[in-house]
């Protein structure tokens, strides 16, 4: 019968209880962390960046820290979204998760029409560029792209939220200014938006 004695270990101590005073999804800051687990912020902030170097936990443009809902989750969720858009926009759709300063392109199904727009799972975009940045930056309900941020390309995007209320992904439709007229694309941003509001009632029934 194995040993239930063990050697505690001081550093995964705090990992783990830094990780459960996050599991609630609220950003927090380092100082806030370290009154809550008795610890330096020296040690806490340590603690942090490593977790954060290996995908555990997130950390926002303004220094607070929060768990990933993981991008495995979103896409799972997502996946019956993004196939739907892109058959009912008949333009290529994307799910983007955030990261910080970035989106990362986390599934794509591309038009069946050609010429499409195309791009490859994993690929980084600035968050500060396209029709998602005018969601996640702007904080537009709707984030309508005409040619802004790719000459002869128009998009439409909207948010997903996670139970704490924060931009975790958009959807993102993409397509060609010679298909997608002005009008479209404003029937597309509210294609987008049904589609990415059901997305978020599904993730935050899944936390719930």
């Amino acid at each position: 019968m194995a040993s239930l004695t063990y050697r505690h270990v001081p550093a995964v101590d705090k990992a783990a209880r830094l990780l459960a005073a996050l599991r609630g999804g609220e950003p927090l800051g380092i100082s806030e962390l370290a009154r809550r687990i008795d610890a330096s912020k020296g040690t806490v902030r340590d603690v942090l960046l490593t977790l954060a170097a290996h995908g555990l936990v997130l950390r926002d443009p303004d220094g607070r820290f929060r768990v990933d809902v993981g991008r495995g989750r979103l896409r799972d969720l997502a996946h019956d979204a993004v196939v739907a858009l892109a058959r009912e926009s008949g333009e290529t759709a994307f799910l983007g998760i955030v990261e910080r300063d970035a989106i990362v392109i986390a599934e794509v199904v591309e038009s069946r029409s050609d010429p499409h727009m195309s791009a490859r799972v994993g690929w980084r975009v600035p968050a500060t560029v396209g029709a998602h940045a005018k969601v996640l930056g702007q904080d537009e309900p709707i984030g309508l792209d005409d040619e802004e941020y790719l000459e002869g390309v128009r998009a439409a995007a909207a948010p997903i939220l996670d139970p704490a209320g924060r931009k975790v992904g958009v959807l993102i439709v993409v397509g060609f200014k010679s298909r997608v007229t002005l009008e479209r694309l404003r029937r597309l941003g509210k294609i987008v938006a049904a589609h990415a509001s059901a997305v978020t009632e599904r993730l935050q029934r899944r936390a719930a």
